[in-house]
């Protein structure tokens, strides 16, 4: 576990195509005194993921929207992280879709590809007792 994380303080990196979104939680994590990085842009994200790991600086926490234009999507980006970071970084998957009614969705957290998925819209609360839950009360 990084030292990020043994203070209650994680680095998050949020992508998502809708700047309202971006916004919400940046602010949301920010208030909580995470620090947060956001694009709006997958392809803009791996770049600066890629950039980052070259000097050992990884995240904690990956938000990514599952349907991101440009060609890469948020299962993507996801699989890369997983790659880069030998599975360290976490990944929170947002989506738009019934993620009960996707099978895809349940084969995808099988296979440790992302750590948790979420439909949107997801209120504040709930979001902040997932990240609480995947770093504040790991016993790693």
């Amino acid at each position: 576990m990084s030292s990020a994380t043994s203070n209650g303080h994680i680095r998050v990196l949020v992508v998502d195509d809708e700047p309202d979104i971006l916004l919400g939680l940046n602010a949301l994590l920010r208030g909580r005194s995470h620090s947060v990085k956001t694009f709006d842009s997958s392809s803009e994200a791996l770049m600066h993921l890629t950039d980052s790991y070259k000097v050992n600086n990884h995240y904690d926490l990956v938000i990514t929207d599952y349907r991101m234009p440009g060609g890469i999507s948020g299962l993507d980006l996801a699989k890369r992280v997983k790659e880069h970071t030998k599975r360290k970084t976490k990944v929170i998957l947002m989506t738009a879709f019934d993620v009960s009614s996707l099978p895809e969705f349940s084969e995808v957290l099988k296979s440790q590809i992302v750590d948790e998925i979420i439909q949107k819209p997801i209120s504040n609360d709930k979001l902040i007792a997932i990240i609480e839950k995947n770093f504040l009360h790991n016993d790693h």
